[in-house]
């Protein structure tokens, strides 16, 4: 993971948003969250480790490789004494063994290779306790190719520039190699599952093209220069077809791995 990347970029590029209720929803139906503790590997700033906190835990352990964003996780949670945040990565959390019931990372490993989720979910493994539950959310290569449209708005960067959904798509793991990972660290239960995230809510079309020019929560657009993205912002403008406001949604892959 490019620790480098993350303490260069503005530390609220990845706060002041919020966990969609629907994700919660979600989590709940799978676990009772409420007096457990949890963990938020690659917690960026802090958005998800509010959510957990939300859903009852009575403590939450934010872990990020980046000092850049825990200072901006921080002052995101300032309002959550229930949560606190240390310097990690998703092979040395430095949490103890069995120490947390309900494990998360969302959106870090389309930041690992392959050669590194052994690691990464032996760590996991070594981290929950008795009955924990691992909760891995991010893209395989099928949620990045689906097509762009009012709510896929992602999908629209890939279009205006097929150069980043290469890139994207050469990052991404398929669910059958998370899976098998997963097994070989010793989760024997696995569900997988596809969902529609709510995103954002847009009131304006230029408040849409803010949020892309500001590249807010989306590593990607880093590989593009400041005046491809205004182009970029540009183009999503002229492809956006409904009335406002308009709620962009993104596909997710989800495991629910139980230790």
């Amino acid at each position: 993971m490019n620790k480098e990347f993350f303490n260069r970029i503005e530390k609220e590029t990845y706060v002041k948003r919020s966990a969609d209720p629907q994700w919660m929803d979600l989590v709940q139906s799978r676990i009772n969250i409420t007096g457990k503790i949890a963990a938020d590997i690659g917690a960026g700033g802090g958005i998800y480790s509010i959510a957990l906190a939300q859903l009852g835990a009575k403590k939450v352990i934010g872990v990020d490789i980046s000092e850049n964003m825990i200072a901006g996780a921080k002052v995101n949670c300032r309002k959550y004494p229930q949560i606190s945040f240390q310097v990690g990565t998703a092979s040395e959390s430095k949490l103890l063994d069995g120490e947390v019931d309900v494990l998360l990372e969302r959106a870090l490993i389309h930041h690992l290779k392959e050669e590194h989720l052994s690691a990464c979910f032996a760590e996991g493994k070594r981290i929950l306790g008795e009955n924990g539950l691992f909760i891995l959310q991010d893209r395989t290569m099928e949620d990045c190719a689906i097509a762009g449209s009012d709510e896929h708005i992602r999908g629209y960067f890939f279009e205006l520039f097929p150069e980043l959904l290469e890139k994207d798509i050469s990052r991404r793991h398929s669910v059958e190699t998370v899976n098998s990972y997963l097994k070989r660290a010793g989760f024997q239960t696995v569900e997988v599952i596809t969902f529609w995230e709510h995103r954002k809510t847009y009131q304006s079309l230029n408040e849409l093209k803010q949020e892309i020019m500001l590249r807010k929560g989306r590593s990607i657009l880093f590989e593009l220069a400041d005046e491809q993205v205004k182009s970029l912002a540009d183009g999503v403008g002229e492809r956006v077809t409904k009335s406002f406001p308009v709620v962009e949604k993104e596909r997710w892959t989800i495991w629910f791995a139980k230790a």
